[in-house]
């Protein structure tokens, strides 16, 4: 469900923050934060210096199965 945001939102913008996605989805900025850390970990997604959300090679392919 993330993952699809992110990518949708990437879609759309060039840019992706953490409150794009709470905003879409309706969820808490500390319950998109822990998603995104945990994403992270997985390998799915990174996020640059600024803090912008990318998704990896496989976290576009997850996304797109979703």
């Amino acid at each position: 469900m993330y993952l699809e945001t992110i990518y949708l939102l990437s879609k759309n913008s060039d840019s992706v923050r953490s409150i794009d996605v709470c905003e879409k989805m309706g969820f808490s900025k500390p319950s998109v934060s822990r998603a995104v850390g945990l994403l992270k970990q997985g390998g799915y997604l990174y996020t640059d210096k600024n803090g912008y959300l990318f998704l990896t090679d496989e976290g576009k392919k997850v996304a797109h199965k979703t």
